[in-house]
C-alpha cells in the first residue's frame, strides 16, 4: 500500500539518515537531533505522537467515530478530485462545451423573422381546419 506506516517509517527513517554524520564536536547537536527525530518518527510512522493521540481521542476510540472519520474523508477526497478533474475538463474543452460556447457569434437578425413566419403558418393551417368544407353530409 501506498501510504502504509511500514513505508512511512522507512521514508522517514531514509530522509533522516541525510543528516551529515561526522566525528566533528559541532555535528554532534546535528546527530543528536537526528537520533531523536528518527526515534520519534519510528514509532509514530513518522506522524507526531500527540497528533496520533488527539485522533484517537476524537475518531478512534469507537466505531461510529472511526466510520465518521471515514465517511468524511471520503466525501472530502472526493470532492476534491472532482473539482481537480473539473477544472482539467474545463480548460482542455475551452470553448467546445455548452457553458463555454460564444453564442454570440451564432445570433442572426432572421431568426426572430422565421419563428413569426412559423406562426404565421400554423394560423392559417388553423382556420383551415376549422372552417374547411364538410364532405360528409350527403343528402340524397
Amino acid at each position: 500500500m501506498l501510504f502504509s506506516s511500514i513505508a512511512l517509517r522507512n521514508a522517514s527513517r531514509v530522509g533522516l539518515r541525510r543528516f551529515p554524520t561526522g566525528h566533528v564536536a559541532a555535528n554532534a547537536s546535528a546527530n543528536t537531533t537526528a537520533i531523536q527525530l528518527r526515534s520519534k518518527a519510528s514509532v509514530s510512522g513518522g506522524i507526531p505522537s500527540p497528533v496520533l493521540a488527539q485522533w484517537y481521542k476524537i475518531f478512534g476510540h469507537s466505531g461510529i467515530g472511526y466510520a465518521t472519520w471515514l465517511v468524511a474523508g471520503i466525501l472530502v477526497a472526493e470532492s476534491m478530485t472532482g473539482a481537480a478533474s473539473d477544472f482539467v475538463w474545463n480548460s482542455v474543452n475551452e470553448g467546445r462545451t455548452y457553458e463555454t460556447v460564444d453564442w454570440t457569434k451564432f445570433k442572426t437578425d432572421d431568426d426572430d423573422d422565421d419563428d413569426d413566419e412559423d406562426d404565421e403558418d400554423d394560423d392559417e393551417e388553423d382556420e383551415e381546419e376549422e372552417g374547411g368544407d364538410d364532405d360528409d353530409d350527403d343528402d340524397d
